[in-house]
């Protein structure tokens, strides 16, 4: 396989759009960690280096190792392969040491597999906020309005990303620190260099800032990429779901179908109206009796998915969703 250590050095055509080449780019200057692009005419591989926590999901003692990860540079529930994956699977098990593949769709027939974080999405059916707040069930839509209710002080506005200053970066490195095992810690360089949208919450009485989200549309979807909130503020202005449902709300008014919420958060973004997408992991080491190992281990590495179901929305409203393609399926059996 060919391999590149700087994406912009490859002339070939690549598998993926041109916004996920510049986030790629912008991550080899701000967060350098052994980016790594391999690539044949069947498989396009981006990999990095890093010590990682393998017992991540575990409230246990950290087992760090070094790792050569098959997936983003940056805490993104995107995979990191592309092509035909009987070929990426050849070619990262001839990769030297332990490799994990993250946020891995199933289809891998001869790597260790285990559950990695879900992905949360927000399928948009709706023409406007109002229209989302008429479908959900009362259970959900009292919460949702209670939310809304503590939030009326606050004042949401948007952000232009060289506005992006200290305060705001010390509200991310704050979800840093109550974050177990992050992958990474992006430098404030990170968000004022992308170019993504910003909202900023902000105490209407004193003017504090209490919080932000940066949002970005990447692959046809608006992704929820980072954010922060001062914890002490969350209570008195619901402020996390408030920042949720200005996402839904902006994703609404600018004709969004999807919106990827990212990982983590489960039980919130579950009682919003996301469905639970299964993420995988894979490993391999490239010594057999080590990756033999791995084989009884790795129940240990996966991750355990919430486990309530919230029906969140009135089934008239699920009806209408699954009604085209009921009426797909009855015509071909015609």
């Amino acid at each position: 396989m060919a391999v590149y250590s700087n994406l912009s050095d490859i002339k070939s055509n690549l598998p993926f759009e041109h916004e996920l080449s510049v986030l790629l780019e912008l991550l080899e200057k701000v967060n350098p960690c052994g980016q790594i692009y391999s690539f044949n005419e069947d498989s396009f591989i981006l990999s990095y280096s890093l010590k990682l926590n393998l017992l991540n999901f575990k409230y246990a003692f950290p087992l760090r190792a070094d790792v050569r990860i098959i997936g983003l540079p940056i805490s993104l529930c995107c995979k990191g392969y592309w092509g035909e994956v009987s070929s990426v699977e050849r070619a990262i098990e001839e990769m030297k040491g332990l490799k994990v593949v993250l946020n891995a769709d199933p289809g891998f027939k001869r790597l260790v597999a285990g559950r990695t974080l879900s992905t949360f999405v927000f399928n948009n059916r709706f023409s406007s906020f109002e229209d989302y707040l008429k479908a959900l069930r009362s259970s959900y839509r009292r919460r949702i309005k209670k939310a809304l209710k503590k939030g009326e002080g606050l004042i949401v506005k948007s952000l232009d990303r060289k506005g992006f200053g200290k305060e705001h970066y010390d509200l991310y490195l704050s979800i840093m620190d109550r974050t177990q095992n992050p992958l990474e810690i992006l430098p404030m360089q990170f968000f004022t260099d992308y170019e993504a949208d910003f909202f900023e919450f902000i105490d209407s009485g004193s003017g504090k800032l209490l919080g932000f989200i940066q949002l970005k549309e990447l692959g046809g979807e608006l992704c929820f990429l980072f954010g922060g909130f001062r914890k002490e503020y969350n209570e008195p202005y619901d402020l996390y779901y408030n920042m949720l449902l200005k996402i839904i709300q902006a994703a609404i008014e600018r004709g969004y179908r999807t919106i990827n919420f990212g990982q983590t958060a489960e039980e919130s973004k579950l009682k919003i109206g996301c469905t639970e997408v299964d993420k995988y992991l894979y490993l391999h080491h490239s010594n057999p009796i080590i990756n033999k190992l791995l084989q009884r281990l790795v129940p240990i590495f996966s991750y355990k998915p919430y486990k309530i179901r919230h029906h969140v929305f009135n089934m008239d409203l699920k009806e209408a969703s699954f009604k085209p393609e009921i009426e797909r399926v009855k015509g071909e059996l015609l």
